[in-house]
């Protein structure tokens, strides 16, 4: 079967060819990343414990390895007080890394008294028979 004499290789504008198909990139091919849930993450964490008892027979004995370890190699000296103490912040003061923001308080105060108090005026209409 040949190719028809009807299809010509652009449209009829100028500069205007049919070109090859592009190839789709390997990130859109993989798609958005699947949710992690709180339960994925405990099963992760009850992995890794399972992990560290059959390899070490425990968690204390893996992190007397990660100490050994940590003699050696600075990062993995890192890691074993990031584990015990957490992440350090960026102050040095000692205090929490979190800062609170103090909004200001507006008081409307009227007619310069500090306790206004409110006088109602109440019209008292009695029924007439």
């Amino acid at each position: 079967m040949s190719k028809s004499d009807e299809i010509k290789k652009n449209d009829g504008r100028k500069y205007n060819k049919r070109l090859a198909p592009k190839p789709i990139s390997s990130s859109n091919k993989l798609g958005p990343r699947k949710r992690t849930t709180k339960a994925k993450k405990e099963r992760i964490s009850s992995y890794a414990i399972n992990a560290m008892k059959e390899v070490f027979g425990g968690e204390k004995e893996a992190f007397v390895h990660m100490a050994e370890l940590g003699k050696k190699n600075f990062n993995q000296m890192q890691l074993l007080m990031q584990y015990a103490y957490g992440k350090p912040s960026d102050k040095i003061d000692g205090g929490s890394s979190t800062s609170t923001k103090s909004t200001p308080v507006i008081n409307f105060v009227m007619n310069g008294d500090v306790n206004p108090q409110i006088q109602e005026h109440t019209i008292d209409i009695d029924e007439e028979e």
